[in-house]
């Protein structure tokens, strides 16, 4: 059966997260002559993702429940969002391309021991919630986890307050090819991987790197985080990756010794 996947995101979740009072003086910083003091979390923190883990997780648990519990979620949900379409199913030529969806141990499948249907997992990516569904379910899986977002952190009826749903990054299409996370996943080969546009700037870096004569700390620095975000769905590249980042290791701690 065709799955559908789908997320939503919640809108400017790091706004949400305060900083203690105790800790505002040690956000601050000198920006245009100015001083400028945060009081909620920056990018630039270290604790954002795990900080925002009590809210993603909530969102999650409150989802679990409301898939069983809320047989209204559709009727609540929808004047809140655009249209939700579904792509048509694929013809019988389309159907060769499915890569069969197997239970393991990894991924138990849909129905419980009982063969009652089992909700998605909502898994959350920081403020991400990424979830599929077959068409039967998808709507209901979609406006499920948009109520859990509302219940958690209030429906969007007052216009002076932003929606906690990320509503310009909100994709109502839904077929077996979706962008999530920076991510490109296919449900037809049960796959994942670079987007194109990613790949490209790939390929362009890799080359300037086989020609430079020299190099400084901030490119250095870039080099293995990229690599070591791309090459996460790529193993045969993995063994590499970890080769040239202990080189690199190698390369400044001796360099931390001259300097010292």
């Amino acid at each position: 059966m065709e799955i559908y996947l789908a997320d939503d995101d919640i809108s400017g979740a790091f706004r949400l997260m305060k900083h203690h009072p105790n800790w505002v003086s040690m956000h601050s910083s000198r920006q245009c002559g100015c001083c400028v003091v945060n009081t909620s979390g920056m990018f630039s923190d270290n604790t954002n993702p795990s900080n925002f883990d009590p809210l993603g997780l909530g969102q999650r648990q409150v989802a679990h429940h409301l898939w069983m519990a809320a047989a209204s979620a559709i009727a609540t949900i929808t004047p809140y969002l655009p249209a939700l379409n579904l792509a048509q199913l694929p013809t019988s030529t389309g159907i060769a391309a499915f890569r069969p969806a197997d239970r393991d141990s990894t991924n138990p499948g849909v129905l419980s021991e009982g063969s009652s249907r089992k909700p998605p997992p909502y898994n959350m990516h920081v403020d991400d919630a990424l979830y599929a569904d077959v068409g039967t379910y998808a709507v209901h899986a979609i406006c499920v986890s948009i109520l859990a977002l509302f219940w958690l952190l209030g429906f969007p009826t007052n216009p002076l307050v932003p929606s906690p749903l990320s509503v310009d990054k909100f994709e109502s299409f839904y077929n077996h090819q979706r962008k999530m996370v920076g991510r490109k996943f296919n449900s037809w080969t049960l796959s994942v991987g670079l987007l194109d546009y990613k790949l490209d700037q790939l390929q362009v870096m890799l080359r300037e790197w086989l020609e430079k004569p020299s190099f400084n700390l901030l490119e250095v620095a870039t080099l293995p985080g990229i690599l070591e975000n791309h090459t996460r769905y790529a193993r045969w590249a993995r063994c590499w990756f970890f080769t040239l980042q202990n080189a690199v290791r190698f390369i400044l701690h001796g360099w931390f010794k001259i300097v010292n």
